[in-house]
Formats: structure tokens, C-alpha cells, sequence
């Protein structure tokens, strides 16, 4: 990519390339979702209205979670892969750092190479030793990976040691899934007599390239060995409220200059939802920081490529980084005055202020169109939408695939035509039969009927339940 003030230079330097006129746009980097479980897609029917403290006991989330770890389901899981890139790039996500479930490694080749033909760029976590010994000769310009900790669960000094040696002979870099409930950490104390930062310095295992997830409830006092080794954390607060998982610890990290990244972890793929919620959520937290909106496209953009060791290639619009770009037009009715030259600042407060999945227009990686004037370029919108219904079908008990839709909250559903009849989920009208020939297609980009934030007062009804009363 390069960049300069004058359109006639650009187009002297590079006398072969399309010329794409962004004056009525915002122009931001493409954003990085630094933590996704990619079966979320599709398992979210389960889960919703449930905490997370209840999942072990959703029957049907286990007996779906088994029969996607069969390997007569490969197809289907490189297919549920396909589908997520797309919702990611829809939303105007461009790398993802993937945390699946531990699938057979050919299986996981498969679900990467179905992200990349979504036009994303990933990094996935890789969770079982066969699956780092099938990728550890990985060609160069394969996609990156990272080797996964563990549930804590399963920590002990051998396999915290083991893993150290295995990143350190792989050159991946580790990935730890920390503290996103107090149960995961009471353990954690009871198993070492320590808390877990401690335990991961005193492995070896805390190192500025490790990654750490949620961190929920990690002590306070833990986070100055975060900030003086300098591990990137990503928050996940919606997740964290659906979830009912505990309060993400979102003052102590802003007081001790810890770099924070975005993810959405479970069923969505908006990160400009997450920025939303981060950006209004003081309003209904007493005591929760206030995060400028440059800090907040930061989170979602370069901090997440620093997370991802990908901060070369992307998160941010400098010169020789690869064109990955999302753009919204500036000339919204719904926006305040811009003026002619608005500053950094002026502008990213309107896209946190005021801009949802639907307003994209424009989503570019590495220099392609994959959104372009709001239709996608090289998806077909209602042949994912058929894919899906099958897959709903196949794998959720029937209550869950009666209730769900493909969108997240902010990112366009796929709809029947205006004026047809919703089909039953994978199957003709009368219920029997093969899937539909062609079944729907997408309703065009818009506010999102059910916005986060109209649901974020309920919180002040519940804050004792879903943060818990001691962390307010």
C-alpha cells in the first residue's frame, strides 16, 4: 500500500493501477478480531439464553459440539468456517485469531483455507500436540498458528514446561485462555498456591509475544507483572455480560498501561458493536473507564495486529503495510457535521459514536474488494444462507434452529425475499424434502434491528448477577 496526498503522483508511480475514490469515505484500517471460537456460529442457537456456568449441562451444545469432532463432519466444519468468514468480512473484520475446537489437524487445515477464501487473514490456536506436529513444517505463506495453553484445567508444571519448549522449537507464540471465570482461578490457587500470572512467569510461559484472553478475574496486583513483561490482553465484554462470567477488569488495566485488544469470542463477529459497548459502557457501570474513540480503533485495529504478530502487514494505514481497509461513507444523514478537514480524533468519534456494521460500505483485503458499495463481491450471500440452514439443520435439536438467524447483532441477517414465506430450515415448505434450490437473500446493510446498546440498561437491574458484587 501506499499513500499520498496528491492522486496525480499515485497514479504516475503505479500507471497500471485502478484509481478508487474515497473522498466521500472514512477510510480505517480493516479490524482484527483478537479472539473468535469460529463453532460459535452455529452453537450460539444453543447457548444464548444460558449462562456460561450452565453450558456443561446443554445437552444439545455437547451433542453438537461431538458430532463437529467426528470426522465424517469435516466438510461441514470447513463449510461453518466459510460462513464465519463471511459474517467476519461483512462486518469489516480482515485478520481473526481463531481459538477452535481441538479438530483433527487436516480439518483445521481446511476450516483456515475456508477463512481465507472469505478474504481473512488468521492466526489460529492450535490445542492438541498432533495438531502442532502437522503444522510445525508449515510452507511459508501458510497461515500463522499459536500453541494454546490449555484449559486450566489441565495445568500442571510438565505441560506448561513442555508447551515453553514446544513454542520456543515451533517459533509459535502461546496463547493462554486465562481467568474468564473465578471458578478457572480459584483452582488455579488451590492446584499451585499461586495466582495465574504467576504461575505462567514462573513457567517460563509469560513473554511480550504470549497472548492472554479475557482475564476476567485475574487480581489486580497480577496485572503490574502484565505491564512489565508486556503481554497484549484482549477484553471480550459482550461475551462477558451474555455469558454472565464475571466483570472484565477494564479500570485496573487502564491504569496500568496495558495494551488491550478487541475480540468478540462467542456467536458475533461485530467488533464495531464491541467498540460501541466499551465506548458507552461508564453509562451504566459507575467506575468503569472512559476510552477515548482513537483508543478504541486502536483496540480493534494495530493493538489486535501487535497481538497477532501481524502488526507488519496490517492494523493501520501506513505505507508498504497490505491495503486492508474498511470504509463507510462520511456522508451519512445520521452524522454530525464533519467539516473539510476533521481531525483523527473528530473522525474516529464518529465512527464509535455513531457507526454500526450496516453503514460499511467497503471492505478491502490485501488490495481486492471483498465489499464493494455494500455487495459482496466474491460470495454469494444466498448460497451461504442455504449452507447454513442445512447445517442448523444437522446439527441443533429443533428449538434452536427454529429461533436463529445467521446475524449478529449489527451485521445484516440473511432474509427470505420480500413477500416469501420464511422456508423451514433446510427443507422445502412443507418441512420434507431436500434443501431448497435457492432460498433467500440479503436484506440490505441498515441500523440493526436489535442494537446492543438499547440493550445495555437492563444491566443496572443485574449488575450483583452478571459481575459479580465484589467487583464493582
Amino acid at each position: 500500500m501506499d499513500i499520498n496526498p496528491s492522486a496525480s503522483i499515485l497514479t504516475s508511480l503505479y500507471p497500471g493501477a485502478a484509481v478508487v475514490d474515497a473522498r466521500s469515505r472514512i477510510v480505517l484500517p480493516g479490524f482484527v478480531n483478537a479472539h473468535f471460537h469460529g463453532e460459535s456460529v452455529l452453537l450460539r442457537a444453543i447457548t444464548r439464553r444460558s449462562p456460561y456456568a450452565a453450558w456443561k449441562s446443554l445437552t444439545g451444545l455437547r451433542e453438537a459440539e461431538g458430532r463437529l469432532l467426528d470426522p465424517s463432519s469435516a466438510q461441514d466444519v470447513a463449510t461453518l468456517y466459510r460462513i464465519a468468514g463471511y459474517l467476519h468480512t461483512r462486518s469489516g473484520t480482515t485478520t481473526v485469531a481463531e481459538y477452535p475446537s481441538p479438530y483433527a489437524p487436516r480439518v483445521l487445515e481446511a476450516a483456515a483455507e475456508n477463512f481465507a477464501l472469505a478474504g481473512l487473514r488468521s492466526v489460529f490456536a492450535l490445542r492438541t500436540w498432533e495438531q502442532t506436529e502437522f503444522f510445525r513444517n508449515a510452507p511459508a505463506g501458510s497461515p500463522r498458528h499459536a500453541l494454546s495453553l490449555g484449559a486450566e484445567d489441565d495445568y500442571t508444571v510438565y505441560s506448561l514446561e513442555s508447551l515453553v519448549r514446544a513454542s520456543a522449537g515451533t517459533q509459535f507464540p502461546l496463547v493462554a485462555h486465562l481467568g474468564e471465570t473465578r471458578a478457572d482461578v480459584d483452582a488455579l490457587r488451590t492446584r499451585f498456591k499461586k495466582s495465574p500470572l504467576r504461575i505462567l512467569k514462573d513457567a517460563g510461559a509469560l513473554t511480550p509475544a504470549t497472548h492472554l484472553i479475557h482475564c476476567n478475574h485475574v487480581p489486580d496486583r497480577d496485572l503490574d507483572i502484565i505491564r512489565e513483561i508486556g503481554s497484549p490482553v484482549t477484553l471480550c465484554v459482550r461475551s462477558t455480560v451474555a455469558k454472565q462470567t464475571g466483570y472484565p477488569l477494564l479500570r485496573a488495566l487502564a491504569s496500568r498501561d496495558v495494551m488491550a485488544c478487541l475480540g468478540t469470542d462467542w456467536g458475533e463477529t461485530d467488533l464495531l458493536g464491541e467498540i460501541r459497548v466499551l465506548r458507552n459502557l461508564r453509562k451504566y457501570v459507575p467506575g468503569t473507564p472512559s476510552f477515548t474513540p482513537l483508543e478504541l480503533i486502536r483496540m480493534a485495529t494495530i493493538n489486535g495486529a501487535h497481538a497477532l504478530g501481524v502488526s507488519s502487514h496490517t492494523g493501520s494505514l501506513e505505507v508498504g503495510k497490505h491495503a486492508d481497509l474498511v470504509m463507510i461513507p462520511s456522508d451519512d444523514i445520521r452524522f454530525p457535521p464533519l467539516g473539510a478537514h476533521p481531525t483523527a480524533e473528530q473522525t474516529a468519534e464518529i465512527v464509535t459514536d455513531y457507526c454500526d456494521t450496516g453503514m460499511i460500505s467497503d471492505v478491502m483485503v490485501e488490495g481486492t474488494f471483498r465489499v464493494r458499495d455494500s455487495a459482496d463481491q466474491r460470495t454469494d450471500g444466498a448460497e451461504v444462507l442455504r449452507d447454513f440452514r442445512i447445517l442448523q439443520d444437522v446439527f441443533l435439536p429443533p428449538p434452536a434452529r427454529a429461533q436463529e438467524g445467521i446475524g449478529a447483532a449489527g451485521v445484516p441477517f440473511l432474509q427470505p425475499p420480500a413477500g416469501e414465506k420464511a422456508p423451514l430450515l433446510g427443507h422445502d415448505e412443507s418441512g420434507e424434502g431436500a434443501p431448497r434450490e435457492s432460498g433467500a437473500n440479503i436484506r440490505p446493510p441498515g441500523p440493526p434491528a436489535d442494537d446492543t446498546l438499547q440493550k445495555f440498561p437492563v444491566i443496572t437491574k443485574k449488575i450483583g448477577k452478571i459481575f459479580g458484587e465484589n467487583d464493582i
